[in-house]
């Protein structure tokens, strides 16, 4: 990999662990504690097995030879005790071990949870307080996967990066007690693990770049798999299906390839580690029989330590290599909380009331759309809009019209010119409260798969049953859920397909009436509705008292006929304005 590859897979690595590390805080010291104590008492219980195999294999004079550190662990016994001391000692230190770890994985594992959850939190903050056209311009495919597929690969990442810290501290206290046992024979082993960890560690450049291929076929994957539900009807309609299934298996099978080479670098250093593993504790084992003639209580102790030390270093490369196929991951994470601009809000500026019932002007609003080049959107508008109007919103494709209820919902902000709600400016400050006030109806709107009552009162809507019958009824609904088997308590299905679409349109309209709204915005939102039936709701919505500003978008000339004033746009400028 090139040195400025290797640089920049560095320099993310730091800011990963800075990251962690900022979240951890003031937890580090008592986490700190319980790994050095885990690998205090993993090497005590270490350095306790040349006493004990003396013991056993030594015959009468069991600690002949042994370093003079031993001796210090046992107390002044009689030879028949010994062993059972020596056990004794093991078996406390085992257990107050088994103590410590479970302690430590606990709070490691509630780090690790808590950090992942966090930033799927942090990401969803981020995505409510974006603004509407940069959030809408970007793929829901992308989203969904940086929810799901990145944030899995985090986790992974960030569970290495905690247990490869508990392996680096094993490895140092490990390496200490072969340093005391045996000094010379530990440098030697100890040196070649090294030289071996140095050369598979040229590795990570490239289990990053397999990382980062991995996360563009995810997102490719995601992103195909949702413009095909997207138009699941269309798509299965017209028999593009097969075309569907054809591109999402080549997008499947390049995932495939990339994590089968990530898996197959894995599966190529456990081999490798275990040969260089073997390979050490031979040629050690040789050198201290033949040449160094140690006692062979220290040289069995010695190759329990060595297998106990390659365990942890290998546990330490291969986190390495699952935390460097984990940065384009989080890097893609960190790349979207820094690409979603959060509504402009000065740091002196609190959420403000508006005063009730008062008109609406737009005051030579201007918002055109960078996607299209400044073509579509809203040019130099002036317009008043008074409390109990129904109007109706008209003109081409591509004319405004949606760009102009945007304006009024506090979705988009004007480039040019201003909003205000009687003598105050609709602003970050005060949009809060005038969305509070508003119902937004669209030609497909959401329900969740739950019941009828909970479509109709969520986003805390409180409503009594007979507010619900109120609201039912206006629209039509009612007959609806008179025909569903458990009423109110009947299951819509994944975004109503359990209903038709008329009838989820008007589930919409009595969820947003019992919002009891001053301003109800409703683009197409009657379009899947018969002529008589759209009628008789658009006159309920007229006859509802007290009446709020009703804005209604349609190309239906009966819609346009049934409201008291008409807008008329074209190419981002209103070209009429009637009133009956």
């Amino acid at each position: 990999m090139p040195e400025s590859g290797k640089s920049q897979a560095l320099g993310q690595a730091g800011d990963f662990v800075r990251d962690l590390a900022n979240y951890v805080g003031r937890r580090t010291p008592g986490l700190l504690l319980l790994v050095a104590a885990g690998a205090v008492l993993e090497g005590a219980s270490l350095f306790l097995l040349v006493p004990l195999l003396g013991t056993l294999f030594a015959g009468d004079n069991p600690l002949s030879g042994l370093p003079a550190a031993v001796w210090t662990l046992l107390p002044a016994v009689r030879d028949s005790a010994r062993l059972p001391v020596i056990l004794l000692l093991f078996g406390g230190v085992m257990g107050l071990r088994a103590l410590v770890l479970w302690q430590r994985d606990l709070r490691l594992g509630a780090l690790q949870i808590g950090y992942l959850e966090s930033k799927r939190s942090m990401l969803a903050q981020a995505l409510a307080d974006s603004r509407w056209s940069e959030l809408n311009a970007m793929g829901h495919g992308r989203i969904t996967h940086l929810m799901s597929g990145d944030i899995q690969r985090c986790a992974a990442g960030v569970h290495f990066l905690l247990q490869g810290s508990v392996a680096v501290v094993l490895v140092v206290v490990q390496a200490a007690v072969a340093v005391m046992l045996a000094p010379q024979l530990a440098l030697v082993a100890l040196g070649f693990l090294a030289i071996g960890a140095l050369v598979m560690g040229r590795w990570l450049g490239a289990t990053r770049d397999i990382g980062a291929k991995v996360t563009a076929a995810n997102m490719a994957i995601m992103v195909e798999l949702g413009r095909f539900l997207g138009g699941l009807k269309a798509a299965m309609s017209q028999n593009m299906d097969a075309a569907f299934v054809a591109g999402f298996r080549r997008d499947l099978d390049l995932a495939a390839r990339q994590q089968i080479a990530f898996v197959n670098r894995q599966a190529a250093l456990r081999v490798m580690w275990s040969l260089l593993g073997a390979a050490v504790a031979c040629g050690v084992l040789m050198l201290g029989y033949f040449v160094l003639r140690s006692p062979p209580a220290v040289l069995l102790a010695l190759l329990v330590v060595l297998a106990r030390v390659a365990g942890p270093a290998a546990q330490i490369q291969s986190g390495m290599q699952q935390i460097a196929y984990a940065l384009p991951a989080w890097q893609a994470l960190r790349q979207i909380l820094t690409e979603l601009p959060v509504r402009d809000r000065p740091k002196s500026q609190t959420q403000r009331g508006l005063s009730r019932l008062c008109p609406v002007r737009f005051d030579a609003v201007t918002c055109l759309h960078t996607a299209s080049g400044g073509q579509g959107g809203i040019r130099n508008l002036s317009i008043t809009l008074t409390p109990g109007d129904m109007i109706a919103v008209g003109g081409s494709s591509g004319a405004g019209k949606t760009t102009f209820a945007d304006l009024l919902a506090g979705l988009l902000e004007p480039q040019e010119g201003r909003i205000t709600v009687g003598d105050q400016r609709l602003d970050a400050g005060t949009v809060p409260d005038w969305r509070a006030r508003l119902a937004y109806v669209t030609q497909d709107p959401l329900l969740f798969n739950d019941t009828v009552r909970t479509n109709l009162l969520w986003g805390g809507v409180e409503a009594d049953e007979a507010a619900i019958a109120r609201a039912l009824e206006l629209t039509g609904a009612d007959q609806v859920v008179d025909r569903m088997p458990q009423g109110l308590d009947s299951i819509v299905g994944e975004n109503g397909a359990l209903v038709s679409g008329g009838e989820r349109q008007r589930l919409a309209l009595s969820r947003a009436l019992l919002r009891r709204p001053e301003v109800m915005i409703l683009d197409e939102a009657t379009s899947a509705l018969d002529a008589d039936s759209e009628a008789a709701v658009l006159a309920a919505l007229a006859a509802f008292e007290p009446r709020p500003l009703i804005v209604v978008i349609s190309h239906r000339p009966q819609v346009l006929a049934a409201c008291d004033r008409r807008l008329t746009f074209e190419a981002g400028r209103l070209i009429d304005d009637t009133r009956r």
